[in-house]
């Protein structure tokens, strides 16, 4: 009875937890399409304001994985616009600092695969300095075609794409893409974990309930030979 237990506990286990390792690594497999980037392919963005900002906020624990999966790192690149542009990531509070008052449209929703860019605008009269000549930039790229990539790192950070004279009016042809260097060895590691838990798991489980539990014998029937008895007595004389 406690092997039957043991191996259907077991087995359940090994089916749920294989199951579900063997879904996160084909769910990666497919997001990132057997490979280590996630890319948007290129698209156009615009902005009648100053600067397309991103927030990239409250980033934490990104070097923990590196010895893993490696350090994600963020590209972006632009292939067509009519001025020369620049692209920027910077400390939150000093890229706030910098465009606080000028008009600008925030990014609250970006994704990559299928790419969408959602934007809020925020209205404002200041003219900024050209984004070349400031100094707390993080990573920065300008030009008729710039290509920046960014390992990210812990902190609060702001992505911006302006023209490269601050000028109003931007807009660009680009691509966004997410870089996850040991991701695909990682994610077929997951799946053919998983595969193999799963399968251990279901041997388990078919293991258990073929087993049957045991049987107590019922206690054998003594038998009872009949009494001897002797000869009836004869009956009295008359």
């Amino acid at each position: 009875m406690t092997k039957r237990i043991v191996c259907i506990v077991l087995g359940t286990l090994l089916t749920m937890v294989g199951a579900l390792t063997a879904i996160g690594g084909t769910a990666l497999l497919v997001l990132f399409r057997g490979s280590n980037t996630l890319s948007s392919g290129t698209e156009h963005a615009t902005t009648p304001t100053a600067a397309l900002v991103i927030a990239l906020n409250d980033v934490q624990g990104a070097s923990g994985p590196g010895d893993t999966v490696g350090t994600p790192s963020i590209t972006l690149s632009v292939t067509s616009s009519p001025h020369d542009v620049f692209i920027g990531i910077g400390p939150a509070a000093a890229v706030d600092r910098y465009l606080a008052g000028v008009p600008i449209d925030r990014v609250t929703d970006l994704e990559i695969d299928p790419f969408k860019l959602k934007t809020v605008r925020r209205d404002g009269s200041a003219v900024p300095q050209p984004p070349t000549e400031q100094s707390f930039w993080t990573a920065k790229a300008s030009g008729s075609n710039p290509h920046l990539t960014w390992k990210v790192t812990d902190g609060s950070y702001r992505l911006v794409v302006m023209n490269a004279d601050a000028s109003p009016g931007v807009a660009i042809d680009g691509k966004f893409s997410l870089t996850v260097p040991h991701l695909f060895g990682v994610a077929l590691g997951l799946l053919i974990a998983g595969v193999i838990a799963l399968i251990a798991g279901v041997v388990l489980l078919v293991l258990g309930f073929r087993t049957q539990p045991g049987r107590q014998q019922p206690a054998p029937v003594g038998r009872h030979s009949p009494s001897r008895q002797g000869p009836s007595p004869s009956p009295p004389p008359q």
